[in-house]
């Protein structure tokens, strides 16, 4: 971002000298770049629609939290030039690929970024093709006659939950050829988050999977249809859980044994490693992605409940943390 004096006067109840901002987006360095694999068209094209941009909205805010203005991109464009502002310091808000669902009051403040109405469902964030909803935000001071350089970095709401390694390793009295892998479901994802910013806060209340009324009867899962020699690729999005509940999201292994149901839980990135792993404890961040590898031994030791969290005999578990690329893309048609 770039500021000078633009030598004009803002009308409207302040007054003061005026300043023009230029704006560019900027993705959240990682510290691990996740590649999508050379020649695999499907991938290659889920990697870039999850780091596609398709409308950008800056919020530029007075020190005291008050709106001095809202400017919209025009479309497929990661730059533009904000003019009529007043000179001072700025609070700067930016939001990428807002769900058509969320809208802004007249009247909004900075302070309306921390309000509980501030939220974004799961449910908008099912695709990729639509744009996954990033945000940011940051400080610049405009100088008459002076030009300001700053940076603001946009990353996802979401997290990436994938299915890495799954492995069979049967232990004495555990028969492989009773064992089928039927599915893989995340559980008690959270049902909504608020955009993070300033922080992201949480709607512990709302979840995606759960148990209804102590019967099997499933709710709102997230699930995919996978078996041992057909999991890899699978991944899904949630949003960040801190475990302040004690509610944290749990990834699911669903088969049978000997004919009947049985499911293998636990808990994403918790910080208990059964076998070694890179667990650190932190559950759920924004814009992480977290690879879950796993071995089962007791095959028919699972539990006949899918939130009921599996015997760390059973299997092992490590999940692998990093970084998700976020590499802005325009111009793309999907």
């Amino acid at each position: 971002m770039t500021a000078c004096d633009g030598g004009e006067t803002k009308q409207g109840p302040a007054a003061g000298p005026t300043a023009s901002l230029t704006v560019t987006l900027k993705g959240q360095e990682p510290s691990v770049r996740a590649v999508a694999p050379a020649g695999d068209p499907e991938q290659e094209e889920l990697a870039a629609a999850e780091n596609s941009v398709h409308n950008v909205t800056v919020f530029v805010f007075n020190a005291n939290g008050t709106l001095d203005k809202k400017h919209t991109f025009a479309p497929s464009v990661l730059s533009e030039t904000i003019t009529g502002l007043l000179a001072g310091p700025k609070k700067l808000v930016v939001l990428a690929n807002v769900p058509s669902t969320v809208s802004f009051p007249d009247g909004i403040d900075y302070d309306w970024f921390a309000d509980v109405r501030n939220v974004i469902g799961l449910d908008t964030q099912k695709t990729a093709a639509d744009g996954l909803f990033m945000s940011g935000e940051g400080s610049v001071t405009l100088t008459a006659n002076a030009s300001e350089t700053s940076t603001v970095a946009v990353s996802r709401l979401v997290a990436k939950v994938k299915l890495g390694t799954v492995s069979i390793v049967p232990e004495a009295g555990h028969d492989a050829a009773k064992f089928a892998l039927t599915g893989v479901m995340v559980m008690k994802a959270r049902g909504s988050a608020q955009m993070g910013v300033p922080s992201a806060a949480y709607t512990p209340d709302l979840f995606y999977g759960g148990m209804k009324g102590g019967k099997s009867e499933a709710r709102d899962y997230l699930a995919e249809t996978v078996t041992t020699e057909d999991h890899a690729n699978r991944y899904f999005y949630v949003l960040p859980s801190d475990n302040a509940d004690g509610n944290t999201t749990l990834i699911t292994l669903a088969g049978t044994y000997a004919g009947e149901p049985t499911y293998f839980s636990f808990r994403i990135n918790d910080g208990t490693v059964t076998g070694g792993g890179t667990n650190d404890g932190t559950f759920i961040r924004r814009n992480s992605v977290y690879t879950v590898n796993v071995t089962l031994r007791r095959l028919g030791g699972g539990s006949t409940d899918p939130e009921v969290t599996a015997d760390p005999a059973s299997l092992t578990v490590t999940v692998e943390p990093q970084e998700w690329a976020t590499e802005l893309v325009q111009n793309v048609e999907w």
